[in-house]
């Protein structure tokens, strides 16, 4: 009896990683900071030195950035995964040739020509290829559906297929689970949102982060309307905490055991301005809630009022 041949990992996604890999990779500016803040220095000679020596204690993490993959790879290697549609057990084969033969590969400053050759560690293999999710596939409806937009506003030369495939990529990156849910709401966002909008991709990044963290849900516009209220009490609550605070000193406060707020003020107000131009154009409506603040007498103290009594003034 013959023995079954093993599964064949695709020689053209191994072909294109170290091709891609053998140009060098030029030191992003989170590694240069990782090396100031770490080390003291970002220079060539200190990463030379740093790759060099296998006991340091920081090495690794220092590796681990500069192997972490980029979007110029992502988008060299989505033609591949897009025409072969690896299983997990094709990754781990995968995994197995890099390893077996490291990925030669050299590592520069920018704007420096020299280069320092090296090769990718073998136990950065496994994290290297799990970043790039290359098992997940996009449900055949929104396969399907890319095919035919319009995505040439994504893309910085203004060429539709590549535009395509950063748009791939960017849901490779989510790796969602893909409920029907999510795919029925996934093809109505890019129907109905035009590409050539400047905050598309703001949008997509805020709905795919959103779609994650609402895997079960089923009605998103119910769901987006609910982040919309909480994020709202939240801002109205901080506002008027801290128009309290402008007008207490700083022992009421510590009395009232009132702490500073770490409320991202700005970052919610991004977040409903998103919510409210996403509900519009996917759903054809939004919820207006009232802005008007409710107002609270906390009187005016001679002496320092009782805490509790400030605490539940304010909730």
């Amino acid at each position: 009896m013959t023995p079954s041949a093993p599964p064949a990992i695709p020689d053209d996604l191994e072909t294109v990683l170290r091709r891609y890999m053998a140009d060098g990779i030029t030191l992003t500016g989170d590694v240069r900071d990782f090396m100031t803040a770490t080390f003291g220095d970002a220079s060539a000679a200190t990463l030379r030195e740093l790759v060099l020596d296998e006991s340091g204690a920081e090495r690794d993490s220092l590796l681990d950035l500069v192997f972490f993959p980029d979007q110029a790879l992502q988008l060299a290697i989505e033609p591949v995964i897009e025409s072969h549609g690896l299983t997990e057990e094709d990754v781990s084969l995968l995994a197995a040739r890099l390893k077996a033969a490291p990925v030669a590969t050299g590592l520069r400053l920018p704007g420096v020509t020299d280069i320092f050759p090296t090769v990718m560690p073998a136990f950065l293999v496994d994290a290297f290829l799990a970043r790039l999710n290359l098992a997940w596939q996009p449900a055949a409806a929104l396969s399907e559906l890319m095919t035919h937009l319009d995505t040439h506003p994504l893309s910085p030369t203004h060429d539709r297929e590549d535009g395509r495939l950063r748009l791939r990529v960017r849901l490779r990156n989510a790796g969602l689970r893909q409920t029907p849910a999510q795919v029925l709401f996934l093809c109505d966002f890019f129907e109905r949102l035009p590409f050539d909008d400047k905050g598309f991709v703001d949008k997509l990044d805020f709905m795919l982060v959103f779609l994650r963290e609402h895997e079960g849900a089923t009605h998103f516009y119910q769901a987006l309307m609910d982040r919309k209220k909480f994020l709202f009490r939240h801002l109205l609550k901080n506002r008027q905490t801290t128009e309290w605070a402008a007008r207490t000193n700083m022992e009421t406060r510590i009395m009232a055991g009132v702490r500073p707020s770490y409320f991202d003020v700005h970052a919610a107000e991004r977040s409903l301005a998103l919510i409210d131009r996403i509900a519009m154009a996917v759903f054809g409506r939004t919820e207006w809630l009232d802005g008007s603040l409710r107002s609270v007498d906390l009187g005016n103290y001679t002496e320092a009022p009782d805490p509790a009594e400030l605490v539940d003034r304010l909730s």
